[in-house]
């Protein structure tokens, strides 16, 4: 077993490990890869989308994307990855004009400041009332089988090219795969809410629907080398979950059990995976799911790893977090970021369980490069190691 899959299962476990893992998602385009991989078709939005409106295949996207992911998740010496998959080269967008596509009837520009390619309009192409209509959704649930999806049998190939360079290079990450089964209550269709009380055998039937997509690619994931399964989905805000915590009993966390124990039997381990306030529904999640450890533990949103090290969380799961990615990440100097790093890993190493250091989300658009650096040359000079090559 290799040091980085050691220290990461012994987090799981409860045991101390040589030092903290350290683990990150790193969202797709984010800067941070323009010095460590180049900017290229997989991590400029701009040159992938002109590259897509001129022809480029989805496998010359997929090799792009793995060697970009490769690299970064190879220069930050990480532990634990979880990997992004390309971008869809499918239906092509069509360039209208610099720094302007359009795609599926919709225009896109390039914003200037985060360089994403985002809808020109998008409260219009956005708008709840152009994601689901009722009568389409109650349709299509009514006339559901119930049969389970077929499992997928090639294996992602973004997982899969970058499992290989990895081979070749020796380095043997823990690999996270990320798989909801409708329980990311913030992805609903506003009309739930109501369904939640007036039809809740639609809501059940409409999660069945969910478990037959995603049962089958949770182990696909699992046997194409994935050791740990994020699920769950993001379930509440600043104030407290989207729906009370009876609804959450009733119908999200007898799918989250389910998808639990699925997780466990296939010899993985799962992982929640959901930002904001958690408290309401806290012992429901960490001590009645099954869950091996949290993800996106969200700082800002009152879930800190004090607060949860008090209530004896700490000891039922492995606490995946705490760097603040909404004000400390986006908008501290890199003094201050490497001061929040090490009480993150001071907190860790206090409490009587597992504990891998990770963003509260992710590196997102708004996260200062200088600042994810901070983060890493922390971490690094905490446990005596080596600093970053530039």
């Amino acid at each position: 077993m290799s040091e980085a899959r050691e220290r990461v299962m012994k987090a799981f476990a409860h045991k101390k490990p040589d030092r903290t893992p350290l683990f990150e998602i790193f969202q797709p385009f984010h800067p941070i890869h323009w010095n460590i991989a180049g900017r290229t078709i997989a991590t400029d939005q701009k040159m992938a989308w002109d590259a897509m409106a001129g022809g480029i295949s989805q496998q010359e996207m997929n090799e792009a994307s793995a060697r970009a992911q490769f690299a970064v998740c190879k220069f930050f010496d990480l532990d634990m990855v979880r990997l992004n998959n390309a971008p869809n080269v499918s239906p092509r967008p069509v360039r209208i004009g610099p720094d302007c596509w359009e795609r599926n009837g919709i225009r896109y520009t390039l914003n200037p400041h985060t360089q994403l390619v985002v809808p020109e309009k998008p409260g219009a192409s956005l708008a709840d009332s152009r994601k689901a209509d009722p009568a389409n959704v109650r349709r299509e649930i009514e006339d559901w089988q119930e049969v389970a999806a077929p499992r997928e049998k090639k294996p992602n190939p973004v997982l899969q090219r970058v499992r290989e360079l990895a081979h070749e290079e020796g380095i043997d990450w823990v690999y996270m795969a990320e798989i909801g089964a409708g329980t990311g209550v913030a992805f609903w269709p506003p009309f739930f809410l109501m369904w939640l009380i007036d039809e809740p055998e639609l809501v059940k039937k409409w999660l069945e629907m969910q478990k037959a997509k995603s049962f089958p690619a949770t182990e696909a994931m699992i046997e194409n080398g994935c050791d740990v399964v994020a699920l769950g989905g993001d379930v509440a805000c600043d104030k407290g979950p989207f729906i009370s915590p009876d609804h959450y009993r009733e119908f999200v966390f007898p799918v989250l059990r389910e998808h639990v124990e699925l997780v466990h039997e296939r010899g993985a381990k799962a992982v929640y995976t959901s930002d904001g306030n958690l408290w309401d529904i806290s012992d429901m999640m960490f001590r009645e799911s099954g869950i091996d450890g949290c993800k996106e533990v969200d700082y800002a949103a009152g879930m800190t790893m004090e607060r949860l090290t008090d209530a004896g969380y700490d000891r039922e799961i492995c606490i995946i977090g705490n760097i603040d990615a909404r004000r400390t990440l986006c908008h501290a100097e890199p003094s201050e970021v490497k001061n929040f790093v090490r009480h993150c890993l001071d907190a860790g190493q206090k409490s009587q369980g597992g504990h891998i250091l990770h963003s509260s989300h992710s590196v997102h658009e708004d996260v200062r490069v200088e600042n994810y650096y901070a983060v890493v040359e922390a971490y690094r000079e905490y446990f005596g190691l080596r600093p970053l090559q530039d």
